[in-house]
C-alpha cells in the first residue's frame, strides 16, 4: 500500500502556484497536465545501448521503489506560452491553504508560547481543545511576536509566540523605598 504525501495530492488535484516558465521566461499559472512514469523495459534490453554485463542480477526491489518515490516528476504546462515541461517534485510549489476543519490532533504540533511556528503550520491547542492553522505572524509595537491562528469553532485568535523563559539572577525582594534610600546614601 503507498502512501501520497499531501504535496502529491496537491499537485494532482492541480493547486500549483504560479512559477517561473523557462520558456516564456515569465511567472506564469502553471497546470497540471499528467505524471511522468518510467519505462518498465530493463536498460538491460536497451536496444541503443546493448545488452550491459556489468548490472548485476540481483537487484532490491525495496531500494528501487524508495527511488522512484523521491524521483517523481510531472507534466506542467505555462498557461501563457503553452509549453510543456517536466519538472521534479521539489521545483513546484503548492497552494497548502488548509482548512482546520479537516485536521485532527494528531496531525497537529502541539502549541507552546515558547515555539516558532511559520505561516500555514498546523496546531493544537490543548486549552482550548481545538486545531487551528496558522494564517499570519506579527510583531506588536512592544516587541512581542504573536501568531493569528484560525480555529474552528473559536475563530482567529491571536497568540504569543517566541516567549523566552528569564533564566538570569532571580529578582530581589527588595521594596522601591529600600532602592531609594541606597540610592541617597551614596
Amino acid at each position: 500500500m503507498k502512501v501520497e504525501s499531501r504535496k502529491r495530492q496537491y499537485i494532482l488535484e492541480g493547486k500549483i502556484k504560479p512559477g517561473f516558465c523557462d520558456g516564456c521566461g515569465c511567472v506564469t499559472v502553471q497546470v497540471f497536465v499528467g505524471e511522468w512514469k518510467p519505462s518498465d523495459k530493463p536498460k538491460d534490453e536497451d536496444p541503443l545501448f546493448g545488452l550491459s554485463d556489468k548490472k548485476s542480477k540481483e537487484k532490491n526491489p525495496v531500494a528501487e521503489e524508495e527511488a522512484s518515490a523521491a524521483e517523481n516528476q510531472y507534466w506542467i504546462r505555462c498557461t501563457s506560452c503553452n509549453q510543456v515541461h517536466l519538472l521534479n517534485e521539489w521545483q513546484i510549489q503548492i497552494d497548502k491553504d488548509l482548512s482546520p476543519n479537516e485536521l485532527k490532533p494528531e496531525d497537529c504540533q502541539l502549541y507552546t508560547p515558547h515555539g516558532i511556528y511559520a505561516q500555514g503550520d498546523a496546531l493544537y491547542h490543548k486549552s482550548l481543545d481545538e486545531v487551528g492553522v496558522v494564517r499570519e505572524k506579527q510583531v506588536t509595537g512592544s516587541g512581542a511576536h504573536v501568531i493569528i491562528v484560525e480555529f474552528c469553532k473559536s475563530g482567529r485568535k491571536q497568540l504569543l509566540e517566541n516567549v523566552q523563559l528569564n533564566q538570569g539572577k532571580p529578582k530581589s525582594i527588595e521594596s522601591v523605598t529600600d532602592i531609594i534610600k541606597l540610592k541617597l546614601r551614596r
